[in-house]
């Protein structure tokens, strides 16, 4: 990463560390310098950019199963609260263009072509649908962008959501994309996948009322981080 994306990182983590979200977020454990970012040389004579966080406790939701709707709920809470404290915090560096931000998911197009046909006949239509979207009437401010079930960490019970890592994804985008990106992974592998999205969004909608623009978009918006995620993975295969 740049080291202004991970100024963003740190600025951000920082930030929502002083925030009443009820998550525990890793904290910046400064070098012997003072700075939160430090460049060292590696084996290959190349410069990284080297950062140290503190543990946070917990175990990933994807492995946190059955999901219950205790824990659905307690995600589309934590993620409201997240969202409505962001509202207030901005970055140059949040201003960027990045493939896994939905407004951008026109880049994942063109990798159609490498899917089998019967999968592309269920994806192309997701694409058509995101391309009527109108993205003037939807909010918009920095989101967390990546809250896949990897990333969400609950308590040992699997009944509560405790954190939210990896924000290597941040970015100023369409606020309501950060729920959608939440909804496509709680949706996976349940046996009614709309009862549990419905469970995390009526319990953001508790916290963060969401506007009905946000609402009409939502399925189109969490069916398009799936189908990216799809013609990406397809294209790093190749």
């Amino acid at each position: 990463e740049s080291p202004a994306v991970l100024d963003l990182q740190n600025s951000l983590l920082g930030f929502l560390g002083e925030q009443p979200t009820g998550l525990e977020f890793p904290r910046l454990v400064s070098a012997s310098s003072g700075s939160t970012i430090a460049s060292v040389a590696g084996s290959d004579a190349a410069n990284y950019f080297v950062r140290l966080l503190t543990w946070v406790g917990g175990i990933c939701m994807a492995q946190a199963a059955p999901h219950s709707v205790e824990l659905l709920r307690s995600l589309g809470a934590a993620l409201a609260r997240m969202d409505r404290a962001l509202e207030a915090f901005s970055h140059p560096a949040a201003h960027r263009a990045m493939h896994w931000d939905l407004r951008q998911a026109a880049l994942a197009r063109p990798h159609l072509d490498l899917l089998p046909e019967p999968r592309r006949r269920l994806v192309e239509p997701i694409f058509d649908a995101w391309a009527r979207l109108d993205w003037s009437a939807l909010r918009s401010s920095v989101i967390y962008n990546d809250a896949n079930d990897y990333n969400i960490l609950v308590d040992a019970s699997g009944s509560r959501v405790v954190s939210l890592l990896d924000f290597g994804d941040v970015v100023h985008s369409t606020t309501v994309c950060d729920l959608a990106i939440a909804l496509a992974y709680a949706m996976l592998d349940k046996p009614d996948p709309i009862a549990a999205a419905s469970e995390v969004t009526a319990a953001y909608h508790q916290v963060r009322p969401l506007t009905a623009p946000e609402v009409e978009a939502l399925y189109t918006l969490a069916a398009t981080r799936l189908a990216s995620s799809v013609c990406y993975a397809a294209w790093q295969a190749r």
